[in-house]
């Protein structure tokens, strides 16, 4: 049975203004879902964890020296956790209230203000429930000069989660009546006490070690102290949140605050507000939950058509086969990353490392910020790298609308698996060589009143085989008509000045591709930025002959393509709203088709006949008569069936 698009559609796709990274390492942006209040979860405070004395916190790599003000402490996790696109086993723990999972500076970092900047002496790949300026007292200080004693501690647990049903282990780090943000105007504060503890939690995807996060906070103030009369709890000026190593291009560091939580998460990234009340999650029995995304820690599925993941573990393809996991869903997210110009996460193992179903989307950035393309096919994306990338985690990943339609031509059943890297398949026979199709071409124009016109795109030669190209044009585009028959199979989406078709099937150079309703901007038809199955061809141009109102009233009907093979799309323009008929006969005046009969209102209509009659059956080659009735109109045109 044919296809066709009875009347005109296009998707058009209103661009999110979100900045993606486009840097040459993993950004933690990418790696978390949501950050989320979890409500009825009360801060469970342990005392049988490994607590760790004052004297042990240091600031020298060594660990010589102690330093109960902004020293560390290093850990084992106990298992294995995956963070910005590195896996650790273990964290130093900081006086100031955060871990890092990589080796801190060993230089003081009081200012949490840190988890917003970049640079090389600030600690990376921290993760902070309550980032200030803190200090660690002990025995001394609570004997000498009052003090109430501070307990940092951390044990490693095995909790069920009645999610998922599934045992995991957590790790926990807990800071006890630790003195926080305890220095005011030259003075310390005796009684600026708080309590509060992250976890990280083991993944429980069997492909990825990306687990999730939590913040938890107890009660402020000394307790059981009454000896301690200030109420002074300075809780303003921390931070909650966590942060990467990588910097955004022309931003600063790439972190998520935790205080924005059940919001939409780019919000988290750029945002650097600071805590002003106690608790940072509103209290002692919520949360703060960082989701973790679903990774696929498989380098064999590079390019396997994933896109939306939704073979992930509690997706609706959770382990089902490919030809379950690769749906048309996946085809539309690489599409509509084109058409707005919003690029998929280019990050390994993430929606574009699934996209490049043709394995020639690497890229990475040398060491003056310009990109470099990998253009080699390669099947393991740890293959054919450069010399100057030193960091599996530079390679970054980008796909397009060829990588849909090989994902199309999977669908169809014309490959066996996705990635394809093999150009194995018989893509034009006998063809001379230059009616290979290696560019797109320009139909002929049809005016259809008030500066709209309708204008064909075909392709230059013929093609058997998966197809993909874009193009801006500097004309409004009003309508996108995509044509397809029994061999081909197309999917168009477009803004408003991008155009972007993925297509799979046997293709001519005598139907469009897709047929286009635009209005000009200019005398001159501009068509830039072309790109042709992964080859940028050059620009076209177009001068667009004007035509007066008056005149395009009276071109009442018009079809195109004419001839034709498989489809025409017949164009009425009505003057004046009423009822209608449009009929198809043949030379001897015998009815073939009724394409409409209805009420109308004055504007130009579009609809598509497939060379069928009545009862569905392909009528024969030649020349039909199509008819316009209705309102005080009887206008009639020709059109050539060749197929």
């Amino acid at each position: 049975m044919k296809k066709f698009l009875l009347s005109a559609i296009m998707i058009t796709v209103i661009a999110v203004i979100v900045n993606l990274p486009q840097t040459a390492i993993a950004q933690v942006f990418g790696e978390f879902n949501s950050i989320t209040l979890v409500e009825n979860k009360p801060y469970d405070e342990f005392t049988d964890g490994t607590l760790i004395p004052a004297s042990a916190f240091s600031l020298g790599p060594n660990f010589n020296e102690t330093n109960k003000k902004d020293g560390y402490y290093r850990v084992n996790l106990g298992f294995d956790f995956e963070f910005n696109g590195e896996i650790f086993n273990q964290a130093w723990i900081s006086v100031n209230g955060y871990i890092t999972l990589s080796p801190p500076p060993f230089l003081p970092s009081p200012n949490p203000q840190a988890l917003f900047l970049d640079a090389n002496s600030y600690p990376t790949n921290v993760i902070a429930p309550f980032w200030g300026d803190h200090y660690y007292r002990d025995e001394t200080d609570f004997f000498t000069n009052g003090y109430v004693a501070s307990e940092i501690s951390y044990k490693t647990i095995s909790e069920f989660d009645d999610s998922t049903g599934i045992e995991r282990k957590v790790f926990i780090v807990q800071w006890k009546d630790l003195n926080i943000n305890y220095h005011l105007d030259g003075e310390d504060v005796k009684s600026s006490v708080g309590n509060f503890q992250v976890r990280l939690y083991e993944s429980y995807d069997e492909y990825s070690k990306q687990g999730d996060i939590e913040f938890a906070y107890g009660s402020i103030g000394p307790r059981n102290r009454p000896d301690i009369t200030d109420t002074r709890v300075i809780t303003r000026g921390a931070v909650a949140g966590i942060k990467g190593e990588g910097k955004i291009v022309g931003e600063g560091a790439d972190f998520l605050n935790g205080l924005f939580f059940d919001r939409d998460i780019e919000l988290a990234s750029t945002r650097t507000d600071v805590t002003q009340n106690w608790q940072p999650s509103t209290g002692s029995d919520k949360r703060i939950l960082f989701t973790a995304s679903i990774r696929f820690n498989v380098a064999e599925w590079w390019g396997d058509g994933d896109v939306d993941f939704s073979k992930a573990i509690g997706n609706k393809h959770y382990n089902m086969p490919q030809s379950r996991f690769v749906t048309v869903n996946d085809v539309r997210l690489i599409l509509k990353s084109v058409a707005t110009g919003i690029p998929l996460d280019p990050v390994r193992r993430r929606a574009a490392y699934h996209a490049d179903v043709n394995h020639n989307g690497r890229y990475y950035y040398n060491t003056a910020g310009e990109k470099i393309n990998i253009t080699r096919r390669s099947k393991v994306f740890t293959d054919d790298l450069p010399n100057e990338i030193s960091s599996i985690k530079q390679v970054l990943f980008e796909a397009n609308e060829y990588d849909a339609a090989w994902i199309l031509r999977y669908i169809g059943a014309k490959i066996v698996e996705l990635p394809w890297l093999l150009d194995t398949s018989v893509n034009y026979g006998k063809l001379a060589a230059e009616e290979h199709a290696n560019h797109i071409k320009l139909g002929n124009i049809t005016h259809l009143g008030n500066g709209k016109i309708q204008l064909p795109i075909y392709l230059n030669g013929a093609l058997n085989h998966a197809l993909g190209f874009k193009f801006d044009v500097n004309a409004e585009i009003l309508d996108v008509i995509k044509y397809e028959s029994e061999s081909t199979n197309i999917m168009v989406m477009s803004n408003s000045n991008t155009i972007v078709v993925s297509g799979d099937g046997k293709f001519s150079n005598t139907d469009p591709v897709v047929i286009l309703t635009l209005r000009l901007n200019d005398a001159a038809l501009n068509l830039t930025n072309i790109r042709f199955n992964d080859n940028e061809v050059g620009d076209l141009n177009l001068v667009v002959n004007t035509i007066e109102s008056s005149d395009v009233t009276t071109l009442t009907l018009s079809n195109t393509p004419n001839p034709f093979a498989e489809n025409t799309l017949i164009n009425v323009n009505i003057a004046q709203s009423g009822n209608y008929s449009l009929s198809v006969y043949d030379l001897q005046g015998n009815l073939v088709k009724e394409i409409f009969n209805e009420d109308l209102t004055a504007d130009v209509h579009s609809y598509m006949w497939n060379g069928s009659d009545m009862n569905g059956n392909n009528v024969a080659n030649g020349v039909y008569i199509y008819k316009l009735r209705g309102s005080g109109v009887n206008v009639s045109e020709t059109m050539i069936l060749n197929r």
